[in-house]
């Protein structure tokens, strides 16, 4: 699954190098965390492994390893290849599908705190653009089962 979306050449040239390691806030303040061996593990067709595991999830993508890397393909791209692969196995921390399940309906990741707003002096938020998104999402849904029927 990952094979289509990782440059598996870039990604062996990242896991040679590991210059972004000392940059990157998680693996500075996260014991245990370590992209280079989610890497390797990739690289060695053993993505599955990490499916489950936290570390995946705890990447900021803060792009701090892109901005070091001298190829700028930095390990944010395996993490984030990671989290996709884990949530289609339905391997995905709970509020991950909290929420999805908040923006579906709400079209927000939250609600903006009107109180908080308007201490601030700040407008009230603008629409949503929840029925805009639902539409969009029905064609996706429509467009996949189509390609999956053929």
């Amino acid at each position: 699954m990952l094979d289509g979306v990782l440059n598996f050449d870039l990604l062996d040239k990242c896991s040679k190098c590991g210059a972004c390691f000392d940059v990157c806030p998680s693996c500075l303040n996260i014991e245990g965390y370590d992209p280079r061996a989610v890497i390797k593990d990739i690289l060695a067709g053993q993505s599955g492994r990490w499916a489950s595991s936290i570390h995946v999830w705890q990447c900021l993508e803060c792009h701090q390893c892109l901005e070091m890397c001298y190829q700028h393909y930095g390990f944010e791209n395996a993490m984030t290849a990671m989290r996709l692969y884990a949530t289609a196995k339905g391997m995905h921390p709970p509020q991950v599908k909290r929420g999805w399940d908040m923006f579906v309906k709400t079209g927000r990741l939250g609600e903006p705190a009107a109180a908080g707003r308007k201490k601030l002096g700040l407008p009230e938020p603008g629409e949503s653009g929840k029925e805009e998104f639902l539409k969009l999402l029905k064609l996706y849904r429509e467009a996949k089962k189509g390609s999956q029927a053929q």
